[in-house]
């Protein structure tokens, strides 16, 4: 399951390569550009797109995996234990829990990762898109969330500099 996919240009990816996906976004219009953009590749018989806010949909646990990318960013940290656990009920027993977001900038201060994370979490949260916040320390979130993180990867923005995004795999601590 895909968590908040955007405009699905992930859920494309893994579409073609023979996946069967449901896609869970609360925006009308990102589900629409991404059905588009299924129907384009020839992969739309491979997704499931639902128009639901996840924090509303119960949970079944039935996903093998959750995707959740650049989708925890647009909460609040004191709203992060609430998502964590909306997306953890959709995994199946020894599920694994993906998140891609903003990495912790490096010695509490850089400025151009700053930037990087602040200008669009400023601009969004004008629109309504999200809230404002520091860049959330989700390794620690999803262990307090009763997740480990299993694998861990830092991605440089034009491959230098510090980690300014990062990968995470994690599952449910007692799996």
């Amino acid at each position: 399951m895909f968590a908040g996919p955007g405009p699905g240009l992930d859920i494309v990816y893994a579409a073609r390569r023979g996946l069967q996906i449901t896609a869970v976004d609360c925006n009308a219009f990102m589900l629409q550009a991404t059905a588009q953009r299924l129907q384009q590749a020839g992969v739309s018989h491979r997704v499931e797109l639902v128009h639901a806010d996840l924090l509303q949909r119960t949970s079944t646990p039935a996903f093998d995996v959750v995707i959740a990318q650049f989708f925890l960013n647009v909460f609040a940290v004191a709203h992060l234990p609430q998502v964590i656990q909306a997306l953890g009920g959709h995994l199946a027993p020894a599920g694994r829990l993906i998140v891609g977001d903003f990495a912790a900038i490096a010695d509490g201060n850089h400025p151009w990762q700053s930037l990087y994370h602040d200008l669009p979490m400023h601009v969004l949260a004008c629109f309504g898109a999200n809230a404002v916040h520091d860049v959330h320390d989700l390794p620690r979130h999803l262990q307090a969330a009763g997740f480990a993180v299993r694998e861990r990867r830092d991605f440089r923005l034009f491959g230098i500099g510090p980690a300014w995004i990062e990968g995470l795999v994690a599952e449910p601590a007692h799996s």
